[in-house]
């Protein structure tokens, strides 16, 4: 062990000496480690003036001086990277290492440099608009037909619904809609089909087609709405407009037929029911025309009972106060009712010599003033 160390101590003094020149086996002039010989030396004085260069004095310090200038600015360029800004109208959410930390509104705010944070900018007021139904099929053989909008009514028809989704990001779920779904658009179209095939399932193809139109739109937003509230989406439905509803081309000649035939059907019956409803209208009027009269007779009546009544008892109070001149009155009214419905003879009282009677024809007088 001994003479092992022996040996290891003598090879390294050996390798001392040839460093310094000692038995140099590359000569004087080829050592690269002196002064002025070989390409290291060469290197070496280069790199010397590259950095002595840069110095106001050509010195080495200098040289460390530009190269710490530039670090400090690229460290202020580096920490200046961070300042962002965000519009009125987007949200920008801070990741740390690709966590969520905070979500910035409006203005101008500072994150941590790349790669320790970095900031998510996004638009909140952008509607986007997903078209369903309207993309034409690979495999449908007709052209205008998408297989997502052939769907089954209500009424055991098929319709071919074309329909549009307009949704925006909510204000406060920027971070919902960025984390928990991987394709938010997709998953919108994807739900908005499944809703309205659930919708028109139970749906007549004629009331979605007219009238029913505007209330299969809010009962498709509505829940529409409900599945992305429920999916924390971070997802607002502005509108759901249904587009269209027409059967297949291939038997749409047949189905118009069936409608024309409906058509003409509730025409019918919109014509019977208008008739009956006049008739009723008619019949009640009569109706109410002899219970009016019926009432007026009445009241008519009653009212000239009352009026006798109040009369005789006018007369009665007369007659206590002077019976003999109140019986004359009454004898005499009464003859005149009497006598105005009756022809009347005048006979004078005087009868003359020659034996004949005086006669006054007054009611063929009257006749003749009335005729005339």
């Amino acid at each position: 062990m001994l003479g092992l160390a022996d040996d290891f101590r003598r090879q390294r003094m050996n390798q001392i000496l040839i460093f310094k020149g000692e038995d140099d086996p590359w000569g004087q002039d080829n050592n690269p480690w002196r002064k002025g010989g070989g390409f290291l030396n060469d290197l070496q004085e280069k790199f010397k003036k590259f950095f002595s260069a840069r110095g106001p004095k050509g010195g080495s310090g200098n040289a460390f001086k530009s190269v710490g200038l530039l670090l400090t600015i690229f460290v202020l360029v580096w920490l200046v990277s961070g300042i962002f800004q965000v519009s009125p109208d987007e949200r920008g959410v801070v990741l740390r290492f690709g966590r969520w930390v905070r979500t910035d509104g409006p203005g101008l705010h500072y994150r941590l440099p790349y790669p320790f944070e970095e900031a998510i900018v996004q638009s909140i007021t952008t509607v986007n608009r997903i078209d369903i139904g309207s993309r034409k099929s690979n495999r449908g053989s007709d052209p205008e037909t998408s297989e997502e909008g052939c769907m089954l009514t209500g009424d055991s028809n098929l319709a071919n619904v074309t329909f549009t989704v307009l949704w925006r990001i909510r204000d406060n779920g920027v971070e919902e809609y960025l984390f928990n779904a991987r394709s938010p658009d997709v998953t919108v179209g994807a739900v908005a089909e499944s809703i309205m095939r659930e919708i028109i399932g139970q749906t007549p193809i004629a009331f979605a087609q007219t009238e029913g139109r505007g209330e299969v739109n809010a009962m498709a937003q509505k829940r529409l709405q409900g599945v992305m509230d429920l999916y924390k989406m971070g997802v607002e439905i502005v509108q759901v407009q249904l587009q269209n509803v027409e059967p297949p081309a291939s038997v749409i000649d047949s189905f118009r037929d069936v409608e024309r035939a409906q058509a003409d059907q509730q025409r019918e019956i919109n014509q019977a029911d208008a008739y009956a409803r006049g008739v009723a209208a008619e019949a009640r009027g009569k109706v109410g025309k002899i219970i009016n009269e019926a009432q007026a007779k009445k009241s008519i009546l009653i009212f000239t009972a009352q009026g006798s009544a109040q009369r005789f008892n006018n007369v009665f109070e007369q007659y206590r106060h002077a019976p003999d001149i109140t019986a004359k009155r009454i004898y005499l009214e009464t003859m005149e009712d009497i006598l105005s419905c009756t022809s009347k003879i005048l006979v004078g009282h005087k009868i003359g010599g020659s034996g004949t009677v005086s006669y006054l024809p007054l009611h063929e007088m009257l006749k003749k003033n009335q005729e005339q």
